[in-house]
């Protein structure tokens, strides 16, 4: 059933106001009142039936919880439990008496995910760069000039060698067995676990003909107990979609060599790839490439793409720009793109034009050099969006959760982006009012730490 809007109560009318209590000039609270909280209402309100159920959380809550989740570096547990200590995380969620009971389930934050597709999450981050154009933190002009760049979004996995997959498939094939009452002579788990740990300390040592050897043992221990299922499996079970995909998994695990393609790196995680960026210090990255469009004067993000398959650059740069296109609508045009010599012979035939930046810049004059030079500004953006928006390593599951991780992280970015200028611009007003009145003016709501962290 589709959400109620928030009511006055009884409660309002016998317990102060968050109004009347808070700092009215808070950057959060100043936030909150340009964000448009009735387009997530119109837009969102289909998914939801018109009136049979229960009646749904109120959207403006939902989109808040995740907002504060991204902006702050939280999990889901956390930014519930931090909503009802803090009295701005409430106000900004839309209620209007402070609150001492949790409103929601953090599940219900998954449930909500679940809900949207990847057209739905982009709203998300087409309402922060509407409000940066509100908030006046933006003009037409900032985003003339774009960079774009690509990323790994790493997935929540284990490193994956060939023996932890093996015996992760021994415990899914037990775990079978158990759920269906199959009686087996053998687990192999328990011996597996043995040779496991042998095996950590056999490469430890140096010892790589010994480790080769465990290997080799743990694949026939797989091997045997899948087909010690098998042949005892009814027909009805065999034919199941669930004995299906442990068949597959067997089966790739099984056939894998050193130079096999489309190899399988995680059981819990299969849509996972093997993406090789060139880095000294991390070879491999185990997730999905994702694609980034950010402006070049204050890093803000203007679209975040994720791919599967591992594309090559220039061929990820016209979807991503088709994507900064629709959500900027009329707030701008997009006229330069500067990328990097990853995005030779793009796919890109646009209006715009694409400079790739050489590695020698020599022969440019020194204006558009200064120019070529901003590009790299990207990286800082897909560092901070990595280290303080929760992309460095993502926890939801499949190729949608891909998607969502990436676009609210690129949301979460945003948005303190908003808040570091809001919080600028209020310091500026209260020194002016200090130097007039010839007195100190005390920041009561800042502790040094969160104006470190914004400024």
């Amino acid at each position: 059933m589709r959400p109620k809007k928030q009511d006055s109560t009884t409660q309002e009318l016998l317990e102060p106001l968050l109004v009347n209590i808070l700092d009215m000039k808070h950057p959060l609270i100043q936030l909150a009142d340009k964000i448009d909280w009735e387009y997530f209402e119109k837009e969102f309100g289909s998914l939801y039936h018109r009136n049979d159920g229960r009646p749904g959380i109120p959207m403006r809550m939902m989109v808040g919880f995740h907002y504060l989740k991204y902006t702050y570096n939280l999990s889901d547990e956390d930014v519930v439990h931090g909503w009802k200590e803090n009295p701005y995380w409430q106000y900004f969620t839309g209620e209007k008496v402070f609150q001492t009971k949790v409103p929601i389930n953090p599940t219900s934050m998954t449930r909500f995910r679940n809900r949207l597709k990847e057209e739905d999450l982009l709203k998300f981050l087409e309402e922060t760069i509407n409000t940066a154009f509100r908030s006046g933190y933006l003009n037409k002009n900032d985003v003339k000039k774009v960079a774009a760049d690509t990323t790994v979004q790493e997935k929540n996995i284990t490193f994956p060698t060939d023996i932890k997959l093996f015996y992760t498939m021994i415990k899914y094939l037990v775990k079978f067995s158990k759920k269906h009452e199959i009686r087996l002579k053998e687990t192999h788990e328990y011996s597996g676990k043995k040779l496991l740990m042998k095996y950590s300390g056999y490469v430890h040592a140096k010892q790589y003909k010994r480790a080769g050897k465990a290997v080799k043992k743990m694949k026939t221990k797989m091997g045997k107990l899948y087909r010690s299922i098998e042949r005892v499996l009814p027909e009805e079970l065999r034919n199941s979609d669930e004995f299906q995909q442990l068949k597959l998994f067997y089966e790739s695990l099984w056939n894998r060599s050193k130079k096999s393609k489309n190899k399988l790196y995680s059981l819990h995680s299969p849509e996972v790839e093997c993406i090789s960026k060139g880095k000294s210090h991390k070879r491999y990255e185990f997730g999905n490439k994702v694609g980034f469009v950010g402006t070049l004067k204050k890093n803000f993000i203007l679209s975040c793409k994720s791919f599967h398959g591992n594309p090559y650059d220039g061929h990820t740069l016209e979807e991503n720009l088709c994507e900064a296109k629709t959500l900027l609508g009329s707030n701008g045009t997009i006229d330069t793109i500067l990328v990097d010599l990853g995005y030779r012979k793009h796919n890109y035939r646009g209006d715009a034009k694409v400079h790739v930046v050489p590695r020698s810049m020599k022969k440019f004059k020194v204006n558009f050099k200064r120019l070529l030079k901003r590009r790299s500004c990207v990286e800082a953006t897909i560092g901070h969006t990595k280290r303080d928006n929760r992309m460095d390593r993502n926890y939801l599951k499949g190729k949608e959760g891909d998607k969502a991780n990436a676009i609210l992280a690129a949301s979460g970015h945003n948005l303190r982006l908003i808040l570091a200028f809001l919080l600028f611009f209020l310091k500026k007003f209260r020194d002016n009012i200090a130097k007039k009145l010839g007195t100190l003016v005390n920041e009561v709501f800042l502790d040094e730490k969160y104006a470190k962290k914004y400024v």
